[in-house]
């Protein structure tokens, strides 16, 4: 199993960060993408990285990192993502994001053309690079998908990370060869929207992950969400594909090793 996307260089893991990654290791994820939000992040991600070999990193400027700075803070915030992805080290970035766009709660209504131009910035840098995108799209699918058609998306391709929208909206990301990625949300009992989703998305273009500390599978449960959880989004694909939670797991993680250019089981050589 690989988890597609998660954040364990959190402070919502600084207690138990070593004991999290063996729970998940213990019930079968080979292999990490920890995608960075914000530049004071970047150098975290770096040190997990270079001490767990099973983690690979992404870095990227989050809606939510952009909803909270003014014009000046999203160029200074493009600038130092420009440098940290091409700064010489031993650990490299294997994507860009998660970048996009969020027109939910939990961002300013009026950082929306902030978002859109650190978005499309963001989307120049991974073509340059030929690097895969980490996408988070909230209500906003509309405009995503019109900058991503007018803009283009890079040769390595990307993913949209923790999918909730419509199968329309699935298909649309699929369309564009965008892997489509579904949580442990999906093991939720009233999740019934996001499986038929995921039953439409072609195999080859199928991602699972926790998006741990959020999305947990019971959000009632109180508690952070954990890579180790990722059995149950498997479980839950499977039962929308009507196949079996080995063929699910044995997909996706071919599926992710292939996006992001990674050898083996998802350990660095």
């Amino acid at each position: 199993m690989f988890d597609a996307h998660c954040h364990l260089d959190l402070p919502a893991f600084d207690n138990d960060r070593d004991a999290v990654i063996h729970r998940a290791v213990q019930a079968g994820v080979e292999g990490f993408i920890v995608a960075g939000v914000d530049p004071a992040g970047w150098a975290k991600q770096r040190d997990l990285a270079e001490r767990e070999p099973r983690v690979h990193i992404t870095f990227g400027l989050h809606p939510w990192a952009v909803g909270g700075l003014d014009d000046e803070g999203v160029d200074a915030a493009l600038e130092a993502l420009d440098f940290a992805l091409d700064k010489a080290h031993d650990v490299a970035p294997v994507g860009l994001g998660e970048i996009g766009l969020d027109r939910g709660r939990r961002v300013p209504a009026e950082s929306l053309p902030r978002q859109r131009r650190a978005f499309r910035a963001q989307l120049a840098m991974a073509r340059e690079r030929e690097l895969p995108l980490v996408l988070h799209l909230v209500r906003c699918h509309g405009a995503a998908l019109e900058i991503l058609r007018e803009d283009g998306l890079p040769a390595a391709g990307g993913m949209v990370h923790g999918f909730s929208g419509s199968v329309e909206v699935a298909t649309a990301y699929a369309s564009l060869g965008l892997h489509v990625s579904f949580s442990t949300a999906i093991a939720r009992p009233h999740a019934s929207k996001l499986r038929r989703a995921a039953e439409a998305i072609p195999g080859e273009l199928l991602l699972v992950e926790t998006d741990a500390p959020d999305q947990s599978p019971d959000p009632k449960s109180g508690g952070n969400n954990e890579p180790a959880n990722l059995p149950l989004a498997i479980r839950a694909l499977a039962d929308a594909r009507a196949v079996e939670p080995s063929t699910i797991a044995t997909l996706t993680s071919r599926n992710a090793r292939r996006l992001f250019h990674l050898e083996g089981g998802g350990e660095r050589a």
